[in-house]
């Protein structure tokens, strides 16, 4: 038996009990639900999630299988360097911990163990779904369920808007988030725009990539209602992180970009043709987030864009966190080597909306450039005639290059929820099929 023959043996064997796969199945649905499943009180309301519930039995299902599990990771540079960052910032909650005691504050260690133990599950589900998938016939059924997911998710949000489905969250996330209707995501508009811009890559992939027999009527109804709901959320990050990724497919693929232009083009004239009342929705939420926030129409001129004034008028107040923080940490640089603790602020008393410099704080240029290692992984695997699954992939990956400087989508911050696992199972999802098509074996 050759070592892929065991590999993909023991694979099947791993996922023969049926828990493993509704476990697997029930953290891709909590992707797109991240309402309350129960609540309890430790201090206030508190409240456990699908994902929280799903991912004990995904970490049984490890300790289970820990030895082949940890084998397979170390075969795959994009799962090595995210379990090396992960290994890393688990190290670091001992910081944590020692701050949290000292500064009189134990619950904020309890709260980082709760999001350290979302990207540890977050990751594992990826690892288990890349298992899952070496079996191509199991290919069709998962990016179906994650396209049907999307789908119903927009919808749930376009009826919000037209009235029929009320706010889904509590008086306090309503307060907090000002009643953003976000479905049954969070209540962040990050968390509507990004998951909605990561189903639209994932649409765009499989719509150009034409060997993969997924249904072709919910490839294009998953990548219409997903741009759609990026233009209601009116995440600013989000729409930048759209106009990366068009541009990248636009300068390495521009007849594949036209091609893709002519359906959504055709789209957009169908819906004024029947006067589609989200259109409107979509105009004003962009003029009022977008261009109404500019102090100057020059600052939009090609030839002489201001990216400084943008940044200022665009970024809320997110320039004036960045100057803070670069000051806190000048004045305090014994945290750039190693961090002072992965999700610890107690002494900046808020994250940066910025990941280079919150990383830098928290687990420091040691954990940054692990993060880093595994973004960039990504860019370098050789993906043969599935080209355009590659193209989607890396222009996915620029456009949070990018936009992580304006945030953290991509990290275990409580207000955005699962991002960073639905990234990884997508990124998963269009890496598996560069084996399908080739003589190549998956090592």
């Amino acid at each position: 038996m050759t070592k892929t023959e065991h590999i993909n043996k023991q694979c099947k064997l791993l996922f023969k009990p049926l828990y493993v796969r509704l476990a697997v199945l029930a953290m891709i649905i909590s992707y797109f639900y991240n309402l309350p499943v129960v609540k309890y009180s430790v201090k206030g309301d508190n409240e456990l999630r699908l994902f929280d519930l799903a991912g004990f039995v995904i970490l049984f299902v490890l300790y289970n299988n820990s030895g082949f599990v940890l084998y397979y990771i170390r075969a795959k540079t994009y799962l090595k360097t995210f379990n090396t960052f992960v290994m890393w910032c688990g190290f670091t909650l001992i910081f944590t911990a020692l701050f949290s005691v000292f500064m009189g504050r134990p619950l904020w260690f309890i709260k980082s163990v709760l999001y350290y133990y979302h990207m540890v599950v977050f990751f594992y589900t990826g690892v288990f779904v890349a298992m899952y998938l070496r079996e191509r016939s199991n290919y069709k059924v998962v990016a179906s369920i994650v396209l049907i997911l999307s789908i119903v998710e927009a919808v749930v949000v376009f009826l919000q808007y037209s009235g029929y489905i009320p706010f889904l969250w509590n008086s306090v996330y309503e307060a907090a988030y000002g009643g953003f209707l976000s479905g049954a995501l969070g209540p962040n508009k990050i968390c509507l725009g990004m998951t909605m811009f990561i189903s639209f890559v994932f649409s765009v992939g499989l719509f150009l990539q034409k060997q993969l027999k997924v249904n072709k009527i919910l490839i294009i109804a998953s990548l219409l209602t997903s741009l759609a709901t990026i233009g209601i959320s009116g995440s600013r990050t989000t729409y930048l992180a759209l106009l990366i990724f068009a541009c990248y497919i636009f300068v390495m693929k521009t007849r594949k970009f036209l091609a893709l232009s002519v359906v959504l083009s055709l789209a957009i004239i169908v819906a004024f043709f029947f006067n589609l009342e989200f259109i409107e929705t979509i105009s004003n939420t962009i003029e009022g987030r977008v261009i109404n926030k500019v102090s100057s129409p020059d600052a939009f001129k090609a030839q002489n864009i201001d990216v400084g004034q943008l940044y200022e008028d665009l970024g809320a107040g997110r320039d004036k966190i960045v100057v803070m923080y670069l000051k806190y940490i000048a004045n305090n640089p014994y945290v750039i080597p190693i961090g002072i603790g992965v999700n610890n602020r107690l002494l900046v008393t808020s994250s940066a909306h910025n990941i280079y410099l919150s990383l830098i704080n928290e687990v420091g240029l040691v954990g940054l450039y692990f993060y880093l290692k595994w973004l960039t992984s990504f860019l370098y695997l050789k993906f043969g005639k599935v080209s355009s699954l590659k193209l989607a992939l890396s222009g996915m990956v620029f456009a949070m290059l990018v936009t992580l400087y304006f945030g953290e989508h991509l990290y275990l911050y409580r207000s955005v929820f699962t991002i960073l696992g639905y990234f990884i199972l997508v990124t998963i999802l269009l890496i598996a099929p560069r084996y399908y098509f080739t003589n190549a074996k998956p090592k």
